[in-house]
């Protein structure tokens, strides 16, 4: 009678349950190579690609470097994202930190250039001379940490914080990297700081205000 009792009481319980489409991280990776493509796309149609790329010209040694850096943030960032939207217990999301090390060469190169030229340093900060790029980037974001947070929020990942951070490195570096395929300075200063601006700020970003509708 008890088995009999235990089965009937499972019954009733999974009785109104239906199945659920499986998460797969492929599905999310798409989502957020449209995010970051579609609206990239649109950025640089609207105000067009850095003047060597558009004429078939590779760019300078030094800005490709720093765009491939910093794709390969938004790269690590975005897949550690999108992990955590998967039920897991244990799993380790912290890949990411390792692109963000090797992307701290571009402050640490563009401080080592600014002590051999101040002024050409203290023009490049100008906020008149990148806050533009700043402005772009931020724009340039929004597809991929769109893409995210809506992965994120069919997930309910066990630390909203740590998503947030992520999801908003994530975003800024996508945003840096599309603004670079359009702003045509080569001044490792401005690149790194009115570039590389966007991702603390998109960083912040996710902390504050994605990362509360992101609880459970």
């Amino acid at each position: 009678m008890a088995d009999a009792s235990i089965d009937n009481l499972i019954e009733t319980l999974a009785d109104e349950l239906e199945p659920v489409r499986p998460r797969r991280l492929l599905r999310g990776a798409l989502w957020v190579a449209a995010g970051w493509i579609v609206v990239g796309a649109l950025l640089l149609w609207i105000f067009g690609m850095r003047h060597d790329l558009a004429a078939g010209i590779l760019m300078a040694p030094l800005p490709m470097l720093a765009f491939w850096l910093i794709v390969a943030l938004g790269i690590a960032a975005a897949w550690s994202a999108l992990r955590m939207g998967l039920p897991s217990v244990g799993r380790d999301y912290g890949g990411w930190r390792w692109a963000a090390f090797a992307a701290l060469a571009l402050p640490l190169t563009a401080i080592f250039i600014g002590f051999g030229d101040r002024h050409g340093a203290m023009e490049a900060m100008h906020p008149g001379h990148g806050m533009g790029c700043t402005l772009d980037g931020l724009v340039a974001g929004v597809g991929v940490g769109a893409a995210l947070f809506a992965w994120l929020t069919g997930g309910a990942p066990t630390s909203p914080e740590r998503a947030g951070w992520v999801t908003g490195i994530a975003a800024g570096a996508a945003g840096a990297a599309t603004v670079a395929l359009h702003c045509s300075s080569n001044d490792m200063i401005h690149i790194a700081l009115w570039h590389g601006l966007a991702i603390p700020l998109w960083a912040v970003a996710g902390r504050l205000l994605l990362a509360p509708l992101l609880r459970w």
